[in-house]
């Protein structure tokens, strides 16, 4: 009898341990589902750095909606997708805050500085600490692009690359993010 109590106590403790760790880890960061966003979900805060150097908190880009996509020099879909952000990015960038962030290695920054100056691309591109991204964004695969209503809130994620009418259908829906 006191055998069972004890292992009744037991799995208690182990389950709460364990609920207690998935909420404390959940806590902060983003939900990387995608589609729409059903509840406010305000956006974890990180820290940004321009390709001059200059440090940049995602949290100083509040007023207007942010498109913040995570990409890599070597990943296809982000350098197919690309091109068409560039050639959206006249269009919208009065209305939406471009936020392109490399996921490449922030010491080899020279390499994503060649990449974007050999492809010509206007739109602003950052760097980030990997770990920094990892632990906020819990980004699964890129490209994903997240928008970001004007008040700090992720209103849309979406996972994987698309197509130049893909984009300026999820750039229309941040214009008109509230």
């Amino acid at each position: 009898m006191i055998k069972k109590i004890l292992l009744g106590i037991i799995v208690i403790v182990v389950l709460a341990s364990g609920g207690l760790y998935y909420w404390l880890s959940t806590e902060n960061k983003a939900d990387i589902k995608n589609g729409d966003a059903t509840r406010d979900n305000p956006a974890p805060q990180i820290t940004l750095t321009e390709l001059n150097g200059n440090p940049i908190e995602l949290s100083s880009l509040k007023g207007k909606p942010v498109f913040m996509n995570f990409w890599a020099t070597w990943c296809p879909p982000c350098v197919a997708e690309m091109p068409f952000i560039n050639e959206l990015y006249p269009q919208y960038k009065d209305k939406v805050q471009f936020v392109m962030v490399s996921v490449d290695d922030p010491k080899d920054k020279d390499k994503v500085v060649k990449f974007i100056a050999d492809k010509r691309f206007t739109f602003p591109v950052y760097t980030a600490s990997q770990a920094d991204i990892a632990k906020a964004y819990n980004i699964q695969g890129i490209p994903t692009t997240y928008i970001i209503s004007g008040n700090g809130n992720i209103k849309k994620v979406h996972v994987g690359g698309m197509t130049k009418q893909e984009l300026k259908a999820l750039l229309d829906k941040a214009v008109k993010v509230k």
